[in-house]
């Protein structure tokens, strides 16, 4: 016991110390976009619902309804709705459910990098697609080089014009109009420089052009009926990244403000249906390291102190008592029955059949048959050497009492059972 009581004493102080020092390493980000209420990952939600729930004063809240269930479900209250996914937007049953919303004074806003062809056909725009790569991410921040700038144009009289500077890759898509045949307003741009090359002199040396800036737009709002469309093409500064990226949530605020004073809803209904489902405790174990080391150390701990515990120990052995001998105790309680109920005739009986079956086993005499009684008198006197007249008197002087049913006393009854157990004990 001493020795397993230590084992179990340095399993415990080896797992806290591990805990502890897991505790201590740097945590490792999962860069993976997901867009989920639960993720405290840069590219979740968790921060950045958190932000809006305590900033914003008519409200924000969460659902999983698709636009579709949306407009069927609430149509006379207007709000705004807000959803963020990547590259994964919409059927052509959500665009005319959203465009119906809209039409009721409900303001829409919708951030991706992929939009279904029938909305872009519907306000004809276009987009430009870039795909997120966290390594070409992880390379540009650390070369150090200078980061995009997007720049806020809309509404100049309530908010000036101020450039906010990203990571390319986190504003690489962007819109083209097709036409301005739909009222637009735009309300962000992004600034890329174009190499315009070199140009010829008439002494036939080239010389640089300079670069030109061209303004694309990256937020756009198209007034639809009573309400509103807002077209984003930077999903991922509606995660917590954007929201912590220095002083550019102050961008991602203006895009918000564009709903005014409606109560703000966020739609998951676009998003992964992994990433929207809430985490088990244990899933959420496996995603923390340090929970995670915990538990397998946990696993191993039991493992060895099992492998160690099973073997076979020494069985403590079992007293045996030998059985009791009862058979006094059933004699004395037979003997106190027919004591009591003063049957001394069925006792002699019951002897005398014994007694019987006794000198037929031992000596073949059988002294019930009446017919051989001379034959039988003479053997048994001849195999116990008693007299023969005295053998003849008792058994003649019992048999009446045993099957003629005659009463005897109990003196009587003891002295034909120990004339019975005298011959037997003769032969």
């Amino acid at each position: 016991m001493k020795g397993s009581r230590w084992f179990v004493v340095g399993n415990v102080i080896f797992l806290l110390l591990m805990f502890a020092l897991e505790c201590r390493l740097p945590k490792k980000f999962v860069w993976e976009p997901t867009f989920s209420h639960y993720d405290k990952q840069p590219f979740g939600c968790a921060v950045f619902d958190s932000l809006l729930s305590a900033s914003l004063p008519r409200g924000y809240s969460l659902s999983r309804e698709t636009f579709y269930q949306m407009a069927q479900g609430d149509t006379t209250s207007c709000r705004g709705i807000l959803a963020v996914a990547d590259r994964r937007m919409l059927s052509d049953v959500d665009v005319d459910a959203l465009l119906e919303m809209a039409e009721r004074g409900n303001k829409i806003m919708l951030s991706s990098t992929w939009y279904n062809n029938k909305l872009l056909d519907t306000l004809r725009f276009r987009e430009g697609y870039s795909y997120f790569n966290f390594q070409a991410l992880k390379n540009y921040a650390t070369s150090q080089q200078q980061r995009d700038s997007l720049c806020w144009i809309g509404d100049s009289a309530v908010y000036p014009r101020q450039k906010f500077y990203f990571y390319p890759q986190l504003c690489g898509s962007t819109f083209y109009l097709d036409s301005l045949a739909l009222p637009v307003k735009i309300l962000a741009v992004k600034e890329c420089v174009v190499d315009a090359g070199y140009t010829q002199t008439e002494d036939e040396v080239y010389v640089p052009v300079q670069d030109t800036i061209l303004n694309t737009p990256v937020a756009m709002s198209y007034p639809w009926g009573k309400g509103e469309v807002i077209l984003v093409s930077t999903p991922l500064i509606f995660t917590n990244y954007g929201v912590l990226d220095g002083g550019n949530a102050t961008y991602l605020f203006r895009l918000l403000s564009q709903m005014g004073e409606l109560p703000i809803v966020r739609t998951e209904a676009y998003m992964n249906q992994a990433a929207s489902k809430q985490v088990s405790p244990l899933r959420y174990f496996l995603s923390q390291r340090p929970l995670r080391w915990a538990l397998h150390l946990s696993l191993l701990g039991i493992l060895l102190f099992m492998l160690f515990t099973a073997r076979r120990r020494q069985r403590a052995i079992p007293v045996v008592r030998p059985p009791a001998n009862k058979t006094l105790e059933f004699v004395e309680l037979i003997g106190t029955l027919y004591f009591q109920r003063k049957d001394h005739a069925d006792l002699l009986r019951k002897k005398y059949l014994y007694f019987a079956e006794e000198l037929r086993r031992e000596i073949q005499v059988d002294i019930e048959e009446v017919a051989d009684d001379a034959h039988s008198f003479r053997r048994i006197a001849r195999k116990t050497g008693m007299d023969e007249e005295e053998i003849t008197n008792f058994i003649r002087a019992v048999r009446p009492v045993v099957y003629g049913g005659f009463a005897v006393s109990d003196e009587q009854m003891k002295s034909y059972i120990d004339k019975m157990n005298e011959i037997i004990s003769h032969i």
